[in-house]
């Protein structure tokens, strides 16, 4: 029997945050989820169940699902749309696509993908087949600019450096909090290698539950983490702590990166950090002992900041001072291999057509050799509205949500200059209003999945319901696009269906989609990229060949601020602060919020219904502020009315706002031009503001 006519306890795949965590579903005899719990399956899962996720049910059949296709009919934005058939839907949206390519050139078409971020090697090659160079996606603001700071020094194919959590002796983590984000499995790990007595150095401004559980907390004023990084470097070099050996063999550009690091003593960063020069010499000494030791950053909190991929390119520096790259119990560590599926959005480049003449080509050259599938689209308004050398006249977007971006009530004005919006989503949201066609997609719960655990098991994870209305998965949109303009995507033109793309998946695993379904319990892969030694991971693809303290990538792009060195830029000299006396920092993670998509469910939003302003209580006192009343949050672009909550955890003279609150959105404050040069990243964890008291004079 399916699992999808039957009643009581199915299998399926959360996926409300973008993760893989398994999760026991509730059903009732007609198949409608009932409650959900999570997968009781150790090793892999033992029940855990974040906050997010305990709202699934309410993610589902929330009443903003997209059903079914919509074309509009009343004037953009007004949201007034009636129901059309998929084949009006998906004709009507390829004959745009075909009037755009034909009048203005393909480049006049941009692609886009938000939530969630499977099928992006799709959208690719159908940007490829169709002709355009300009393709982009939601990491425009998220990942990306990390993923650039480690290949600007350990060459392309290393992203995210990942700790070996299960052999280091201490851990440095920086701006992550595991406790609060991502999926169970990673607080399970941290919490894990506490236990074993791993000596944890947290990086944080903000008291958090995992900083708890450090052996040292150092907490730097946000934006300021390159100049903390240089002096832990100092320390590590002036007391002969680093690895001669290992430098000298793996690295270049040592001898101009030891005598920048001479500059930041602890004492000048204590200056510019706010933390203690006792702390920083003390957390340098404990990261170089017992090397190699681990290190754990965030997507996102350290490149929200306008020198966020040197500051990067700082902390990641720490590693190799100390040997810890490439070798057992620091990052990127030696181990076995792990299934491949092909064209996984991670690992999977695929070259654009004249990605010389895309959108962002000119402004962020570092972006173009580093991130070469697609382009930075944090100028989206601007490309909308005409004022980029190709003109955008036909949008084409999945999950888009055009509040991840600072000022977007400016990309709201600028969709008006769009001749065509089609838009792909789960839900009518806010950037659905201004679409001309909306099209419904199916959910994580909705859709078969390949699911890789661990280094030695494929599983097959039916669609545990079916979908609702008339959803469809991303993959059979974009094939009936494909079909409608005289193409097929895939290797080969192979994948026309859903189907399709879960068999070609499998390709480089030597197993088959019947035989996965045969077994649910899971098989090993029949082919598994070999082990990768130390050496395998010390070979790097730079321009020279080895680990770059100069970086050759940035250092060749002959632009402003793309120094070779991780050179450090203090944002605060760009900012009016005698007017915005107070530093801005948004988007600090907590436990029942990702960003914008648990807003809109109840059970999560009855936990903080509006944003509130995190204050310390010294500065709220300085400010007259008492705890929940309304306040005026200004910055130099604008001002919204919130309600004060006095958090001891804030740095004195920092307010943290959470984003993604429609109207109340913070990101509406935070100015469009305020952007990392190399990355184009938004300066959102270090922005100026004031806050005073509603309807009093300004503090």
């Amino acid at each position: 029997m399916s699992q999808k006519s039957a009643p009581g306890v199915r299998r399926g795949i959360c996926g409300l945050c973008g993760g893989t965590c398994l999760v026991d579903l509730h059903c009732d005899e007609t198949g409608t989820i009932t409650k959900v719990e999570g997968a009781k399956e150790p090793p892999f899962s033992s029940g855990a169940l974040c906050v997010k996720g305990a709202a699934l049910r309410q993610a589902t059949y929330h009443p903003d699902r997209l059903l079914y296709p919509m074309k509009r009919v009343g004037p953009r934005g007004s949201g007034e749309f009636v129901r059309i058939s998929w084949d009006e839907a998906l004709d009507t949206a390829a004959e745009q696509l075909r009037r755009s390519r034909d009048r203005y050139g393909a480049k006049s078409t941009l692609l886009y993908v938000g939530h969630p971020k499977w099928f992006r090697t799709y959208l690719n090659d159908f940007a490829n087949q169709y002709g355009t160079p300009n393709v982009g996606t939601e990491s425009s603001s998220c990942a990306y600019a990390l993923m650039m700071a480690s290949q600007s020094c350990f060459g392309r194919g290393v992203r995210m450096p990942q700790p070996d959590l299960a052999h280091c002796k201490t851990l440095l983590i920086w701006g992550v909090n595991p406790l609060h984000s991502g999926a169970p499995d990673r607080a399970k790990a941290y919490l894990k290698a506490v236990e074993r007595g791993v000596k944890v150095i947290a990086v944080d401004p903000r008291c958090t539950p995992t900083t708890e559980r450090a052996a040292l907390h150092l907490r730097p004023i946000p934006g300021t983490d390159g100049a903390l990084a240089l002096a832990m470097a100092n320390v590590i070099l002036a007391e002969d702590l680093w690895d001669h050996e290992y430098v000298e063999q793996y690295t270049t550009g040592f001898e101009a990166y030891r005598e920048y690091v001479q500059t930041f003593p602890p004492e000048r960063a204590e200056a510019i950090t706010g933390v203690p020069a006792a702390d920083i010499i003390a957390a340098a000494r404990l990261f170089a002992q017992d090397a190699p030791n681990a290190l754990q950053m965030s997507a996102s909190p350290v490149v929200h900041n306008i020198n966020g991929v040197q500051n990067s390119r700082a902390i990641l520096m720490l590693a190799v001072l100390t040997g810890s790259f490439g070798r057992p119990g620091g990052i990127q560590a030696p181990g076995p291999g792990r299934p491949m599926l092909k064209w996984d959005f991670m690992g999977t480049r695929l070259p654009r057509p004249l990605a010389d003449e895309d959108l962002s080509h000119t402004q962020f050259p570092a972006w173009a050799q580093l991130t070469p599938q697609e382009i930075q689209v944090i100028r989206i308004a601007d490309y909308l509205e005409g004022k980029g050398d190709s003109p955008i006249y036909t949008l084409l977007s999945f999950g888009m949500n055009h509040h991840m971006w600072p000022r977007p009530d400016h990309i709201e004005k600028a969709f008006s200059s769009l001749d065509f919006f089609i838009n792909a989503d789960l839900y009518r949201t806010p950037t659905s209003e201004y679409a001309d066609l909306l099209l419904p997609v199916c959910s994580s719960l909705e859709r078969e999945q390949i699911l890789v655990q661990g280094p030695g098991l494929l599983r097959d994870v039916e669609a545990p319901i079916a979908p609702l209305g008339e959803a469809r998965t991303d993959i059979d949109i974009l094939a009936g696009l494909a079909q409608r303009l005289g193409f097929s995507l895939g290797d080969g033109g192979t994948v026309h269906s859903y189907e399709d793309y879960l068999r070609t998946l499998l390709e480089p695993t030597g197993r088959t989609l019947e035989e996965l379904r045969a077994h649910p319990e899971g098989l090993p892969p029949a082919h598994t990229p070999p082990a990768r030694t130390s050496e395998d991971i010390l070979n790097v693809h730079t321009p020279s060949g080895k680990i770059e303290f100069v970086s050759g990538v940035l250092e060749a792009c002959g632009a402003p601020f793309h120094e070779g060195l991780p050179v450090y830029h203090d944002f605060r000299e760009t900012l009016p602060l005698e007017e915005y006396p107070l530093l801005l920092s948004t988007g600090c993670r907590k436990p029942q919020l990702f960003h914008s998509r648990t807003y809109r469910l109840p059970w999560l939003r009855a936990l903080e219904p509006a944003p509130v302003v995190d204050v310390h209580p010294e500065d709220a006192q300085r400010l007259g502020l008492k705890d929940g009343e309304m306040a005026v949050l200004s910055t130099p672009v604008g001002s919204l009315e919130l309600p004060v909550n006095l958090d001891s955890s804030c740095l004195p003279g920092v307010v943290n706002v959470y984003h993604g609150a429609g109207d109340l959105d913070v990101n509406l404050l935070v100015d469009e031009t305020y952007l990392d040069p190399i990355s184009g990243f938004p300066g959102y964890k270090s922005y100026c503001c004031k806050l005073e008291k509603k309807g009093g004079a300004a503090q």
